[in-house]
Formats: C-alpha cells, structure tokens, sequence
C-alpha cells in the first residue's frame, strides 16, 4: 500500500533551517552534462551518451520501501550491464537534512526523489537540471503521463525538474454506516461546497450521541490548499500568496460556524486526536467523515472494523467549487537530476525504467502513490489479487485524473513557512477566540514576508 507523508511541524522547520544554511549563497555546481541539460540543449549535447558507469540513487523509505526501490535498481542493472546503482535511502523526517547537506557540498545523488512541495527550494537555487530536453531527446519518455500529472513536477519557471512517478492525494473519507443512519448516504458526484457544508448539517441531526459529522477541518493546510484550488483561484503567484484576504477569511468563518453549531468535533478534541491514521476519530467511529490522504483506506478499515464492528469506510472526491472546478490537488512523488550529476545518460536512463519498464512498476505495484503512468497502473488494476481498498484508493485516483486536478506550484521556502503556521493560526481562533479577519491578515503578512526571504 502507498503512503502519503503530511511532514511533521518539527521536521518542517528542521529541514527549513538546515536549507537556509546549507544554501545560503549557493550557486550549485554543474558537471558537463548537467550543465548542458540544464541550458537546454538535446541530444548528445544534452549529455546523452552510453548508459554505463556508476550511480546514487537518493530517496527515503524503509522496510518494504526499500525493498521495492533497490528490486527496481536491481532490475534496471541486469537490463543494462556495466551500470550499478548504489542507494542512499534514510526515513522521510531525516531525509531532507541529509539532501540539504549534500546539497551544500555538492555531493547530491544523481538521482534524488523530491516532492513538490519540496522541489522549489531546490530548483530556484540552480541545483537541479530541466529535464524537458531529456524528453524531447527521446532518453525520458513521459508519454504515459497525463499532463496535469506531469505539470506537477515544474518549478515556478515553468520548467520541468521532476518527473512524478506516485500520486497521493486526499479524499473525503466517509463512515458509510453511519451516513446511512444518518440518513444521507454519501456525498453526490459533482457536490460543491455549499452542498457540503449543508450535508454536514443534515447529517449532525441524525448521528448517535458523541459522534461528529466531522472532524474539524480549519487547520488542516491541505483542506484550505483544495478550498482555493475549487474556486478557481492561485495559492502562489511571483513567490507570494495569490489567495485574497476574503477567501482565508471565508474557509475558516465556514469551520467555525461549524465548530459553534456542534457539527464538527470539538477544538479540544482536534487537537487532542492523535496523528495515526489507526487511531484517527474517522477510524475509530468518533466521526462520520475526515479529509484523510486516499491511500490511508485500508489502515482505517481494519482500525474500525476492530473500534465499531460492523461499520464501512470508504472514500470520495472533495467537493467542488461553484463553476464545477476540481478542487483535488495531487501531492507527487518523483525523480529528479541535480545539475551536479555526472553520469546524466545513466540517470535519464534510470528515470525512464522507472517510469516505463512493467516489470519494475509490477514489483513496485504503486507503494509511494498510485502509479502515474497510465498504462502501468491499468494494468496493476487488472490483477484480481489486488486488495480492495488499494484498487479504491487507485480507482479514485483514475478519477481525479479525469476531471483535470488543478497544480499547485509552491515557492521556495512554503514547506516551513506555510503549514505549521497555519495549523497555528486557527488553533489560535477555535481555542482562544482570536479574531478571525486579524489572524488572516497577519498570517498572509507573516507568510509573504517569509517566502520573500526564501527567494
């Protein structure tokens, strides 16, 4: 089963001050092929030459991850004679401390695994190359990828630095049992917002004492990300915050009314809930429904078939905006060459295996978000040994992907500046009843005063 990673608040600021002193001036070495990759050239030029020789491969995990990830490299050197792969793997809270010191000795992996909430503090520093030539040049083939996919992997140039191979994403994850006892089923296709604030409401009237409609959503960063994305507006513009004043003010007035009417849990209670999936109110039948990451189906399942016997759990999308708009944002996964790379023919080489051989995506069977490769992932589905709630949580995925998922493009500098803040502000209002429109505006002054540090 894949895995989503919602970065701990210690983590994020650990990696954010190891960044900023790691990259503090940094200008990032280039070898002779990355350079070339990275100026735009194609073909030989490009540094495309005989896939031989060694490489690193960078990435986190552990256990079965790891496992998975060297099979793959297994698989790709028995393909390739003459190349080895050697792995450079540590779990996610430490990962990015130990890229960031790579970074600033110029000793990155050639192959690194970044994420795109990530991947502009790397990528507007000059550390890692476009790898849009390598695609044209025929070495990268992306093909099998849908473009709202692949856009995923830009920086906020515009150019491509990642190539995604695993989708996560967040679902609404619905107590079937219980919304039937409440007597609304579950959300319809195509609901907006207002239609869940609505649904919430008229679920609340028929619930059992002690249950919520919902677990309360006001500090969750993600939520308000798939809020903005629904109606049509930009998180980020030029390095700063493109969401109005009007419409933070808007989703967090939404969870308050919410919050004071007795819908959702209690301020204390959310805070109080304890960050495993397992032992989550969604999962243990303390709530009808959560925003929780869609590949986190199956852990919920078998926790509430031990916590309520009886009850079902499943997912669906979130909800709309007012136009219609998707408002599911795709959190990737990917490969990445940093400008540093000398061995470029091996790394593209390496990244297209990854993305097309079926052999590796069948051993990898989607184990860091669902497969982005149209192809390999149809056929993961069409294995009858799947288990149900993986074929869901892909399922769905293939459904997002239909509706077009908006991009988010995130500037240096929002991994530590934006989520443990704003998790903060609204624990400011819903526990000690600061000023909604206030904590707004200071949030977006403090933020934009931040990502303009981080440029």
């Amino acid at each position: 089963m894949f895995t989503s990673h919602r970065p701990s608040r210690r983590a994020a600021g650990v990696a954010a001050g190891l960044l900023a002193l790691a990259l503090a001036g940094c200008t990032g070495g280039t070898s002779v092929g990355g350079q070339a990759a990275a100026e735009g050239a194609t073909g030989e030029d490009a540094g495309l030459g005989d896939v031989t020789g060694d490489i690193r491969l960078s990435f986190w995990g552990s256990g079965l991850r790891v496992e998975k990830t060297n099979g793959v490299s297994d698989l790709f050197t028995a393909a390739n004679p003459g190349v080895t792969v050697t792995p450079n793997f540590t779990d996610f809270s430490a990962y990015f401390q130990k890229l960031n010191i790579e970074a600033t000795s110029g000793n990155m992996a050639c192959v690194v695994q970044l994420q795109g909430r990530q991947l502009n503090d790397y990528a507007s520093k000059g550390l890692l190359t476009d790898l849009q030539p390598l695609i044209d040049s025929g070495a990268i083939d992306v093909g099998d990828i849908p473009e709202d996919v692949l856009d995923t992997g830009r920086g906020t140039d515009g150019k491509l630095y990642e190539i995604p191979y695993g989708a996560a994403y967040d679902a609404i994850m619905v107590n079937t049992t219980l919304a039937e006892q409440a007597g609304v089923g579950l959300p319809p296709d195509g609901y907006t917002w207002d239609d869940f604030v609505s649904y919430l409401q008229r679920a609340a009237t028929g619930l059992p004492e002690g249950v919520a409609a919902a677990n309360l959503g006001g500090t969750l960063p993600n939520y308000f990300i798939e809020y903005v994305r629904a109606h049509g507006e930009e998180l980020f513009e030029d390095g700063q915050a493109a969401f109005s004043e009007d419409r933070l003010v808007e989703f967090w007035e939404m969870w308050e009314q919410l919050r004071q009417a007795g819908v959702t849990t209690t301020a204390q209670d959310e805070a109080a809930e304890p960050p495993q999936v397992e032992q989550s109110y969604v999962a243990t039948g303390r709530s009808m429904l959560d925003n929780k990451p869609g590949n986190q189906l199956g852990q919920a399942r078998g926790a509430l078939a031990g916590a309520a016997p009886g009850q079902e759990l499943t997912t669906v999308q979130l909800p709309s905006g007012p136009d219609g708009g998707s408002g599911t944002v795709l959190f990737t996964s990917g490969w990445s060459i940093p400008t540093s790379c000398d061995n470029v023919p091996t790394a593209a080489a390496y990244i297209d295996f990854w993305i097309n051989d079926p052999e590796a995506n069948k051993l990898f069977a989607s184990n860091n978000g669902a497969n982005t490769n149209t192809v390999q992932l149809q056929a993961q589905l069409e294995d009858p040994a799947l288990d149900p709630a993986t074929r869901q949580a892909l399922e769905l995925f293939q459904q997002i992907v239909e509706d077009e998922p908006p991009t988010v493009l995130y500037p240096a500098g929002y991994q530590a500046n934006f989520e443990t803040a704003f998790t903060r502000a609204y624990e400011d209002i819903a526990l000690n009843g600061a000023d909604v429109r206030a904590t707004a505006q200071s949030f977006i002054a403090s933020l934009n005063s931040a990502l303009a540090a981080a440029q």
